[in-house]
């Protein structure tokens, strides 16, 4: 069977600095994927790559059998590949639904279109009460589902996922990891960029360490997790599946 998303050689260089070197691997569709690794490792880079923000300096990624490396980020999105991002991106002076309209809109002609698939999106992730609010109201727990709805509105069949537990407390992050295991079992494979162990451990299939830019390790979080190399880029950071 052929992988819904097939990175072959995938590298990134900014001038002098390999951000990503090399990177090869496959994802199947329904998986769910943890790319994980220590700060600076290339991870948001591949993502950005794998999205069409940024230009592969050579390799190749192929999505539904497509080639898609050097696409604009707006054409990877109609194809079904959709992206969170570490840093929520609200447009902070509208709604809830008014935001996750603008990701409506790539896949839909008019206004109250777009506003149905909206309000459908913010039901799925447990906003409806919030769907009048302005963005700039919302808590962080909330705008990380805004963010998720979003994306989710441009109707994708992989998702990206950067950091979407990060700056949770741990009883809210219990509440991001349901909802991730709920859009898996609803259809969306999944790759997870996380430095929350606990979530990215605990929803991954298989998970794929990079460091300075390279993968060192690919297997089960516990292979991953037992694995020498892994432990050394980490110098000794805290990892549990618990």
């Amino acid at each position: 069977m052929t992988a819904m998303l097939e990175v072959r050689g995938l590298t990134r260089r900014f001038g002098g600095l390999v951000a990503v070197n090399d990177l090869t691997f496959e994802v199947n569709e329904g998986e769910m994927i943890g790319l994980i690794g220590p700060n600076g490792s290339g991870k948001t880079t591949t993502f950005s790559m794998l999205s069409g923000a940024l230009r592969p300096s050579s390799g190749t990624i192929a999505f539904n059998g497509e080639r898609i490396e050097g696409l604009k980020a707006n054409k990877v999105c109609r194809k079904g590949l959709a992206r969170t991002f570490q840093v929520v991106q609200p447009f902070p002076d509208i709604t809830a639904t008014e935001n996750v309209m603008i990701g409506a809109f790539v896949n839909t002609g008019g206004g109250r279109q777009a506003e149905a698939k909206a309000r459908e999106e913010l039901e799925r992730v447990g906003l409806t009460p919030k769907a009048d609010t302005l963005a700039k109201e919302l808590t962080l727990l909330q705008l990380k589902r805004l963010e998720i709805a979003k994306a989710l509105a441009t109707e994708p069949k992989l998702l990206l996922l950067d950091e979407v537990a990060a700056g949770l407390t741990s009883t809210e992050v219990d509440v991001m990891l349901k909802l991730v295991r709920q859009l898996n079992t609803e259809g969306i494979t999944c790759i997870i960029v996380e430095h929350v162990m606990r979530f990215v451990m605990n929803l991954s299939h298989r998970c794929i360490v990079i460091d300075f830019g390279s993968q060192i390790a690919e297997g089960t979080p516990e292979e991953v997790l037992n694995n020498p190399a892994v432990h050394a880029a980490y110098l000794g950071e805290e990892a549990s599946i618990a």
